[in-house]
């Protein structure tokens, strides 16, 4: 039966939406959303859209409450933000943590915020959304190493968001090893459970625990990726260099 929640997916890799290049994160993306079968989704990719940084004007808390000065392509992003149902950050693991397109979108929903703290049901200091309402977050990610560790950092990221956003946890896809996704047949197991991860999520709201540690499972050792790959990037710095 098809999803017939509203879901957006923010597709953060700057390699994402272009016929000509490949995005290890978008693939995993789409076969998540694919297990999903969602009848509304609209996916957007920032990198390809003009946003700019927030300026930490406080415009939208004290001159135009809820509204940002900033006139461009993030008063559509945020529109759908606020009237989705499902969230999807998908974002490549860049320096630790989320890419720059994704994060320039966090930031600029400052706007999204009353200026008013308030406490949360843990005691905790928040501000309290302006315009409220139930939704669920995902996380999708990749890295370019080989452990799972490496998403320690973008992980604790996102389950503070959900906690500012006040949005429910709804799982987090996450795939290490990501130059494996390039090897023909490597990860045909790990696409299927990406698949089922999506099924779950429409039919409970959530990711299975299961589901996600297989997902997020380590198939190689560090030592036998370090020799798998860096012989791939040794032609690529030879041929570029010719």
């Amino acid at each position: 039966m098809p999803f017939s929640k509203k879901v957006i997916a923010i597709s953060g890799s700057p390699r994402s939406g272009f016929s000509n290049r490949n995005s290890f994160t978008e693939k995993i993306l789409d076969l998540f959303i694919e297990g999903i079968d969602p009848v509304h989704l609209k996916k957007y990719y920032p990198h390809q859209m003009k946003i700019s940084y927030c300026k930490a004007c406080m415009s939208c808390w004290f001159k135009t409450p809820g509204q940002c000065a900033i006139d461009d392509d993030m008063k559509t992003l945020k529109f759908e933000i606020e009237n989705a149902d499902v969230i999807i950050l998908a974002s490549p693991v860049y320096v630790s943590g989320f890419s720059a397109p994704v994060k320039t979108v966090l930031d600029r929903c400052f706007s999204m915020f009353d200026p008013l703290i308030i406490n949360d049901k843990e005691g905790h200091c928040r501000h309290k959304r302006f315009k409220p309402r139930e939704q669920i977050a995902v996380l999708v990610s990749t890295c370019g190493f080989s452990e799972k560790d490496n998403f320690d950092q973008i992980s604790n990221h996102f389950r503070a968001l959900c906690k500012d956003f006040a949005w429910e946890i709804g799982g987090e896809v996450l795939v290490p090893a990501g130059a494996l996704g390039f090897v023909r047949d490597a990860y045909q197991k790990k696409y299927e459970l990406v698949k089922k991860a999506g099924r779950e999520f429409a039919l409970n709201g959530l990711v299975s625990s299961a589901t996600m540690q297989k997902i997020a499972e380590e198939v190689i050792t560090p030592n036998e990726y370090r020799q798998l790959v860096n012989p791939f990037f040794n032609r690529l710095m030879n041929r570029s260099s010719e």
